[in-house]
């Protein structure tokens, strides 16, 4: 059993990549809404979010290998160290987006109306981007179990797991689209097997890549393995049918294999660093970088009250530049947030 190295810095990396890429992603979404069906910049903008898709998987990589490896193995730390700052999370954000969207809309800001907008927050009417914190949350409640599992369970057992959850959560999907008929994947979708759907996988396969060291055979075959997922995600409607949603679904065969490929080339390559600072500053960065994308949105809400369009100019270069202008706005005021004693780490 060989454990990889710890503090490296580079899951802190891999997390701002990982957030950089999904900023981009959700740009280009809202671009596509504006953008002519078919046209050109329709076509940059749909290119753009094929190659962010297995950005959100891999957010749950990142939260899965932080979660365990922070060693929480029971309840009450899982509840005061994981649910709750995930539920104080989801108010506040889905709060605050309400309480700017008011008065961006030429609302009042009144005591009432904060306490309203945050019990609207806390039964789940929130800003569209904080959805990801409602299956983060569901995993926070199941955590003391899946930690129990991969703490006891062998490595042989965890990528049995992990191939359960492939097969059953992104690879069935897929089958049971066009072979409904096929014997096998009839039986296994009788099968009804629930436990493995959803992004559980991501977040034991996160924690096994940081917590494993793999073979330089098994790292190149994972390589071929996410650039192979990624054509897939992007040219899978065009080839075999089906939908670009179904290729393009953030479980999907594709989105999965990238995400695994790109969390084993931060590990392995891109997140080598021998300068101890240059490690300490990414890895601080990392720490709320997840606060970064909570945030970037608030300036789409400013940028659409002075009128200005994601498509302003050319979609190819619009798109990278205002992803990474809103990373850069948004850092200072979730760092100021990040540094609030008690709340800080709750808010970000």
């Amino acid at each position: 059993m060989a454990k990889g190295e710890k503090n490296t810095g580079w899951s802190g990396f891999f997390m701002v990549f990982t957030v950089l890429c999904a900023i981009l992603m959700i740009l280009a979404q809202e671009g596509m809404g504006l953008a002519v069906q078919g046209s050109g910049s329709w076509q940059v903008l749909n290119i753009y979010k094929g190659l962010t898709r297995w950005a959100v998987p891999a957010m749950f990589m990142v939260w899965g290998m932080c979660a365990m490896e922070g060693g929480k193995p029971n309840f009450r730390n899982v509840l005061t160290g994981l649910v709750l700052p995930c539920f104080a999370m989801l108010v506040f954000w889905g709060a605050l987006y309400a309480v700017v969207g008011h008065l961006l809309g030429g609302g009042t800001l009144s005591l009432q109306g904060v306490l309203r907008e945050l019990m609207a927050a806390a039964k789940g009417e929130s800003y569209f981007h904080l959805w990801v914190l409602y299956p983060l949350l569901g995993l926070y409640l199941v955590h003391p179990v899946i930690h129990r599992f991969v703490a006891s369970a062998g490595r042989k057992e965890v990528c049995y797991f992990l191939a359960v959850c492939f097969v059953f959560g992104s690879l069935l999907p897929v089958l049971n689209h066009f072979c409904p008929c096929n014997p096998v994947v009839s039986l296994l979708q009788r099968m009804d097997v629930s436990l493995p759907l959803g992004y559980v996988g991501f977040y034991v396969a996160g924690w096994y890549l940081h917590h494993y060291t793999i073979g330089r055979v098994t790292e190149f075959v994972i390589y071929i393995l996410g650039v192979a997922g990624l054509a897939l995600t992007m040219l899978g409607d065009r080839f075999f049918g089906g939908g670009s949603a179904l290729w393009q679904n953030y479980t999907a065969p594709g989105v999965a294999l990238t995400a695994v490929a790109m969390c084993t080339l931060f590990r392995y390559v891109l997140g080598i660093s021998e300068e101890r600072s240059r490690r300490r500053a990414v890895a601080e960065l990392g720490c709320y970088a997840f606060g970064i994308y909570l945030f970037h949105q608030i300036w789409m809400l400013i940028l659409r009250w002075f009128g200005i369009s994601v498509l302003a100019f050319a979609p190819v270069i619009s798109i990278p530049l205002f992803t990474a202008a809103m990373f850069l706005l948004s850092a200072p005021f979730v760092w100021l947030l990040y540094l609030i004693p008690g709340a800080g780490k709750w808010l970000t």
